[in-house]
């Protein structure tokens, strides 16, 4: 409850200040002036706001991909919401946990997870084929100052409009985490992945916990890697790695349930499973070159 707690307060603040972005005019000129970049990933400059989402909520913004004009456009949002963008909370953990290490560390995370961001949309646009297409026409309103009332009433409603949104989907989340560990299921995924976590990643055995939890909330699975970390249990490079494989790792399951009420059963569970695949190739790639190089 406490977690939910902090994430409404979370919530209302992002709420408060994207309304004023909004009610000054900056998103619409935003949105243009990202647009030409964001054609290049299949995407238009509509998807800035769900994007700057993600980095706030991931569940928030998968529901908010139903701004854009067509399934292309969703699918390829959404993926790269789930896939390479961290949360607040995780982001926050992230950086906490990259400071036990020179500047270094934090410039090679961030920098292969903005890498493998663009190659994944590049890729997409290139392998999904267009359903419809849209021009991109969007009215630039003139920059005003917003008025106190209006933003203080937009924020209410698009709070409540979250909160009976997203609510149900972290309670849905919770009960399958809840029954998976009751049936064992998570254990005996965690003996599964012990032989690639340890042989082809080169992390010790304590991580795959923190991968697991990632199941529940990734910043949960960046807290155990921050323990091994004050313990000495990684090093510069392990550390790397398994950060960039907890923020790049399977959705939450409240991400995944938004996916699911967005893109639909089938195509929700494929990304998931993609994106999982993913972020495992992606840490054997690095750990082999920094292994190789430092």
């Amino acid at each position: 409850m406490m977690n939910l707690y902090h994430r409404k307060l979370y919530g209302e603040e992002r709420s408060f200040i994207l309304n004023i972005l909004e009610d000054t005019g900056y998103l619409p000129s935003l949105s243009i002036l990202s647009n030409r970049f964001f054609q290049k990933i299949g995407l238009s400059g509509k998807s800035i706001l769900p994007i700057v989402l993600g980095l706030g909520c991931k569940t928030l913004a998968t529901l908010a991909t139903k701004i854009l004009d067509s399934r292309k456009e969703r699918y390829i949002a959404i993926f790269l919401i789930a896939f390479a963008i961290p949360c607040s909370a995780q982001l926050g953990v992230n950086i906490a946990v990259l400071a036990f290490f020179p500047f270094s560390a934090f410039v090679i995370v961030f920098g292969v997870l903005v890498l493998v961001e663009i190659i994944a949309g590049v890729s997409l646009n290139r392998i999904i084929k267009e359903d419809t297409y849209t021009d991109f026409i969007l009215e630039v309103p003139p920059f005003r100052l917003p008025t106190i009332k209006n933003l203080l009433t937009k924020t209410y409603y698009r709070l409540k409009w979250f909160l009976v949104e997203a609510v149900p989907l972290f309670i849905m989340g919770a009960l399958l985490l809840f029954f998976a560990d009751k049936l064992h299921i998570l254990k005996t995924i965690e003996e599964l992945l012990s032989p690639i976590i340890v042989s082809f990643l080169g992390l010790p055995i304590k991580c795959v916990e923190a991968f697991l939890l990632c199941i529940a909330r990734h910043e949960a699975g960046a807290v155990i890697l921050m323990q091994l970390v004050k313990t000495g249990q990684l090093d510069y490079v392990q550390a790397c790695i398994s950060i960039i494989i907890v923020t790049c790792f399977v959705p939450c399951f409240a991400n995944i349930m938004a996916m699911i009420r967005e893109l639909g059963m089938k195509s929700a569970l494929l990304m998931a499973c993609i994106i999982t695949v993913s972020s495992i190739l992606i840490g054997g790639i690095v750990n082999y070159f920094m292994r190789l190089l430092l």
